[in-house]
């Protein structure tokens, strides 16, 4: 699945008032790149191109005009090969941090494992009720006692002690 796509604009025909160029699903195979920066023309003439434009399914993340199209290729490859759980909790460490580098994506990638993703948790109360569920508080107290239990309360006093964070995707935890 492309992920990351990005327009590949022949430099010398764009400064010339000609926009030449192609859009780029990623990950690329090597041939089929020199086959669209050959279309773009980029030849002996016209030797430089950059990144006008491009669509990432990460909202944070940022492409700067002259990255490297392999550094993209192999982001875009350890993407496509994660788990889905691993590309839900990829897109939802990616939701709450800022403006993200491609080398920064790489690195949260290698340190995947470091996080935790809560997906059916959204707030303070879902938060408070799963680790009361987790961790058995209410193993031997009855159903009517149960009730009067401020699981909103509990849950804040959780995240304001721990690094989590809510995304749309769930509760994401950094535990580097």
């Amino acid at each position: 699945m492309n992920r990351i796509s990005i327009f590949l604009t022949n430099l010398g025909r764009y400064e010339e008032g000609c926009l030449m160029g192609e859009w780029v699903k990623l990950p690329v195979p090597k041939d089929e790149l020199e086959n669209v920066l050959r279309r773009i023309g980029i030849n002996e003439r016209y030797e430089e191109y950059f990144i006008s434009d491009y669509e990432s399914l990460f909202p944070n993340l940022y492409i700067s005009e002259y990255a490297s199209i392999a550094e993209l290729n192999e982001l875009a490859q350890r993407v496509d090969e994660l788990a889905d759980y691993d590309y839900e909790k990829l897109a939802a460490v990616l939701e709450y941090e800022s403006s993200m580098s491609i080398e920064k994506m790489l690195e949260i990638i290698d340190k995947l494992d470091a996080f935790e993703l809560l997906a059916d948790v959204h707030d303070d109360a879902a938060l408070g009720e799963y680790y009361a569920e987790c961790c058995c508080i209410f193993h031997n107290v009855p159903d009517s006692i149960q009730r009067y239990f401020d699981f909103e309360s509990y849950g804040r006093d959780i995240r304001l002690e721990s690094t989590l964070s809510f995304t749309s995707y769930g509760a994401v935890i950094d535990n580097r």
